[in-house]
């Protein structure tokens, strides 16, 4: 099979050195910045079009990261009647509808298991799920970069700039970690589970986040003096036609199996009609974990899996738990928690009790 890979990057030169490892799959071209030619050699595309438009080009691996361009490199393979992976779940969670969409016209693969739990099986065992069960139910610790900060904090006693620079210089935070501190990462991975489990477009944009840069060691000492453990957290429940889904810290005692799940790690479950409770666990961060997950999608081609085509039922409403929840709210030096939350805005700090 000959593939054309959309970056090289952390995780993009992660696939090349799995898929140049391998006999029967062969790296054609290489989008990448200019600095990037000697490294690449004749493999080097400086245009998209060199990738996505190449009639030698089988598959076409996406890794760059980011919506505009990403969005137009993929629709343009897939429209080229080429299959298409990537790890993006940004640009998935926006237009996972209209990918299948031209990807079943063109009787191609769009296939995106890495865009969430890094090198978890998620995606494709969730769609294995919903073939036999309904699904109505979908939590979990999925980013690696946040899950390592905390519990680096936790464990360590460090200061969350501290744990954050130790992510950063072994490869599970980007430079600009916003993303992921402030829980949009996990609102679009949340989102996309989501659309597949209950055969819906959700909106990630809709979806309540609350992120964990104002958690202090003086914070995580408090809950820990009130029997639980701070954990980020993305969840989300289809109940009488409507969504209900946050990404947001929250409080989880020792007997809870998320407690366990540090570092890097990742773990996600899901409630099936039929399979009762699924739960997955593995690294969701890091070039060789995410990579790996993105050559078995290849793998997947490679072999004629059957396809998938995501289609939508519905566009589902929306909502979070914040009234329907008790919460610890901390305030000055000490926290509290409390029935109801009336207003995020009036507390320094707030997590759910999971």
């Amino acid at each position: 099979m000959n593939i054309g890979l959309l970056g090289c990057g952390t995780i993009g030169s992660g696939v090349l050195e799995l898929l140049d490892k391998t006999n029967d799959l062969k790296v054609l071209k290489v989008l990448d910045l200019p600095s990037k030619k000697d490294f690449l050699g004749e493999r080097f595309a400086a245009n998209y079009n060199e990738v996505c438009a190449n009639p030698e080009i089988e598959t076409v691996i996406e890794a760059m990261g980011g919506n505009q361009f990403p969005y137009e490199c993929i629709k343009t393979a897939l429209s080229n009647g080429k299959n298409v992976i990537t790890s993006n779940k940004e640009v998935v969670s926006l237009h996972i509808e209209e990918f299948y969409k031209i990807a079943k016209e063109k009787g191609v693969y769009f296939l995106c298991e890495a865009s969430v739990g890094g090198g978890i099986p998620i995606i494709c065992s969730l769609i294995d799920s919903i073939k036999i069960n309904k699904v109505n139910k979908i939590y979990g610790i999925i980013n690696g970069t946040t899950n390592f900060i905390l519990t680096k904090m936790n464990k360590e006693g460090v200061s969350l700039d501290e744990a954050l620079a130790e992510a950063k210089r072994l490869g599970f935070a980007e430079f600009d970690a916003t993303a992921d501190l402030e829980g949009l990462d996990m609102t679009r991975k949340i989102c996309i589970l989501s659309s597949i489990a209950y055969g819906g477009v959700v909106d990630y944009s809709k979806i309540y986040h609350y992120g964990i840069t104002k958690v202090t060691k003086e914070i995580l000492a408090d809950v820990k003096a009130l029997g639980y453990t701070l954990k980020f957290i993305a969840q989300s429940e289809l109940v009488n036609g409507e969504v209900f889904a946050s990404v947001e810290p929250c409080l989880i005692d020792a007997g809870n199996p998320l407690c366990g799940v540090n570092y890097e790690f990742n773990a996600v479950y899901y409630d099936c009609e039929f399979n009762d409770k699924l739960g997955f666990y593995g690294k969701g961060a890091g070039k060789l974990p995410t990579a790996s997950a993105m050559v078995a999608d290849v793998k997947r081609i490679e072999t004629n899996s059957p396809k998938y085509y995501f289609e939508k039922g519905k566009e589902y409403a929306v909502n979070n738990y914040l009234d329907s929840s008790k919460y610890y709210v901390y305030d000055g030096n000490k926290g509290k928690i409390i029935d109801k939350l009336d207003n995020v805005d009036n507390y320094e700090f707030v997590a759910r009790i999971f």
